[in-house]
């Protein structure tokens, strides 16, 4: 088979499904190739928050004009994506917290926000099921939202193939050709695409796919946990994070919650010492650990893209532990209770957490959106569009020379 289409898409995950939407939308031909499912990997194995709160200024405008295209998304779509705008709270206990939330005020007032800096008298308010133990207050942002990782993602890729878009799941890009200096097509598991453009939105295995040029992706993988409460005797419709977790409650009453105290990177053969190093410095929350992946890597595993369809770690049983003994110390109504399942997801991380978009230099014609870590899952609509006005504008009115990989070898 060797197809032709205006533009490929390597990456079945949100910010690979909206862009394809924006660019078939925008009347380019389109396919998007997904080794695995749809949805299947880091674009549904967190809570879906999405949120300004302490958002690194740089990433705020595409933030803000994420959030515009999450409020009238299931109309534009035509679809459901489960967004609640019901508020995030951030808990703080210390007075390093204290700093970082006021810190944050100045940059929501510079974008108009309406966050607030609670005392510890209106979380209680706020939160009135809960007994906060030793918190000094929290960030309460009424605008923040949340939606369902899963809908949302699907959600694009129906749309995209409504608009002619050709989906591909279970076919692995294997390669990426290069005419010249320009990229001409791609090699998959069911044959030849050629294109003129092509999009790099593979998260965890952008590096494979971009090394064959030079290129390197300054990212690392970082693992993150997840489980799920049974029903809770009471209900909430706010986003709630704090240093040792984070929930989401469902529309069935059940409650997600997110080990956040320290995500693991499980140390393989394509570890980045370099970059850990320089994360760890900025932000001493990643912890290494040394088991199964790095014998799964060294016979191999990771170095192709049909090994492992869907990446699907072992969640960290400690961390999530913790997570729970943390959340029931301050929920006691809800007594002890065991999850009903967890999971986990690898996330592309960069070293100073913001991630990489841009158009390469060299081969032209290719696209990179990468490295979100955590934070991709709200930003994402945002920064699929603007990668559609990249390629069939040439410019876009946001500036995303931050995010450019430039910034990391300068």
């Amino acid at each position: 088979m060797n197809r032709r289409f205006d533009t490929v898409v390597i990456g079945g995950g949100i910010v690979g499904a909206s862009a394809a939407y924006y660019l078939a939308k925008a009347g380019y031909t389109v396919v998007l190739v997904e080794k695995g499912r749809i949805s299947a990997e880091q674009s549904r194995r967190g809570l879906g928050i999405i949120g300004t709160q302490r958002r690194d200024p740089l990433e705020m405008p595409l933030m803000l004009d994420s959030v515009e295209i999450w409020r009238g998304l299931e109309n534009e779509l035509g679809d459901t994506v489960g967004w609640k705008e019901e508020g995030q709270v951030s808990l703080f206990s210390n007075e390093r917290g204290r700093r970082r939330s006021e810190a944050f005020l100045a940059v929501a007032k510079q974008f108009g926000l309406t966050t607030q800096l609670l005392e510890p008298n209106e979380v209680v308010g706020l939160l009135p099921y809960a007994q906060p133990q030793g918190r000094l207050g929290a960030l309460y942002t009424p605008a923040d939202g949340s939606a369902d990782q899963e809908l949302a993602t699907t959600a694009f890729a129906r749309a995209a193939a409504r608009h002619g878009a050709v989906i591909w799941e279970n076919t692995a890009a294997r390669s990426i050709d290069v005419w010249g200096e320009v990229v001409c097509g791609i090699d998959t598991e069911r044959g030849r695409l050629g294109c003129q453009n092509i999009v790099v939105a593979a998260g965890c295995w952008t590096s494979l796919l971009l090394k064959p040029f030079g290129i390197a992706h300054p990212s690392f993988w970082v693992r993150g946990s997840v489980g799920r409460y049974p029903v809770v005797p009471y209900e909430t419709k706010l986003a709630v994070s704090c240093d040792e977790y984070a929930y989401l409650q469902e529309a069935d009453g059940r409650l997600t919650l997110a080990a956040v105290a320290a995500p693991v990177h499980d140390l393989m053969l394509h570890s980045r010492l370099k970059l850990l190093r320089l994360h760890q410095l900025k932000q001493n929350k990643i912890k290494l650990e040394l088991g199964k992946p790095m014998v799964r890597s060294l016979m191999g595993e990771f170095n192709d893209f049909t090994t492992h369809r869907t990446l699907d770690p072992a969640p960290d049983v400690t961390g999530l532990k913790r997570a729970a003994a943390a959340f029931q110390a301050e929920h006691p109504v809800i007594g002890s209770i065991q999850y009903q399942r967890s999971w986990a997801g690898y996330m592309d991380y960069t070293p100073d957490g913001l991630p990489i978009i841009e158009a390469v230099a060299e081969p032209r014609g290719l696209f990179v959106a990468a490295g979100f870590g955590r934070h991709g899952f709200g930003i994402a609509p945002a920064v699929g569009r603007s990668i559609s006005d990249l390629i069939t504008k040439g410019a876009i009115d946001r500036d995303l020379t931050p995010f450019s990989s430039r910034r990391f070898t300068l």
